[in-house]
């Protein structure tokens, strides 16, 4: 129980900056930036934790930007507005802000594997570790209930679980539903998977398949891939734009 309170308390803590900015790359992962992202030089920068971090421009499938209007505008004028950037398109559209959590795992950070806001790892054992140790279980355990899942918060709620704390195993929790095949998971041998065969060791290995199964050009997939990582939800996304 004692785990279950600390958890809450820290899920909530975590809260997406205003006005930050989201940064959408090709191999499906995703930067969260502390205010803004913008170009320079040809590469893309980013506000993130007191660092500044750049990448290719390459690299950059779409920059999500969120610019709240000045006061001086009217007060029946006044929404926040997302701008979304293409790289094929610099037109802009509006779009509904969309809640982000932070990732477990993101190879663009500094330290790679987050645990908490303050509690940042270099790599994979050390995370395990820290969990361990805050929940006081073994790294075996911590890896067995941790869950599929990159988005720390669902990974703290899996951990902090009564059903699983608990002492008696008397009543049992109902099973959940079996979650997708993930199109892109860093634990797995093979990160990237088009189908529950067919895994890939790098996203244009991915983008690659996708492209020959439709019978389309892979600038085509990437464009009417979606955003989810659900390989499902990417299917029918593609069947649909077919």
């Amino acid at each position: 129980m004692k785990a279950f309170v600390v958890a809450v308390l820290f899920l909530n803590l975590i809260v997406l900056p205003v006005g930050a900015d989201i940064i959408y790359f090709k191999d499906g992962m995703k930067t969260i930036c502390q205010e803004k992202a913008w170009e320079e030089n040809g590469q893309i920068k980013c506000d993130f934790a007191g660092w500044v971090l750049t990448y290719p421009k390459e690299e950059i499938l779409r920059i999500v930007k969120t610019n709240p209007i000045e006061q001086t505008t009217p007060p029946e004028k006044k929404r926040p507005v997302d701008q979304i950037v293409t790289k094929d398109s610099s037109t802009q559209i509006n779009a509904p802000p969309k809640p982000d959590g932070i990732a477990f795992y993101n190879p663009r950070r500094p330290y790679k594997y987050w645990t908490g806001p303050n509690s940042k790892h270099k790599s994979y054992k050390e995370a395990i570790q820290a969990l361990a140790k805050k929940y006081h279980r073994s790294p075996q355990w911590i890896q067995t209930h941790m869950g599929d899942s990159n988005d720390l918060l669902q990974i703290h709620q899996h951990l902090a679980s009564p059903d699983l704390n608990r002492e008696t195993d008397a009543v049992q929790a109902p099973p959940l539903k079996p979650p997708g095949i993930a199109f892109y998971n860093p634990r797995r041998s093979y990160p990237y998977w088009t189908s529950n065969t067919l895994k890939h060791k790098s996203y244009h290995e991915a983008i690659k398949t996708l492209a020959e199964k439709y019978g389309k050009s892979p600038q085509w997939v990437q464009k009417n891939m979606g955003d989810s990582n659900d390989i499902d939800k990417i299917h029918q996304n593609l069947r649909l734009a077919d």
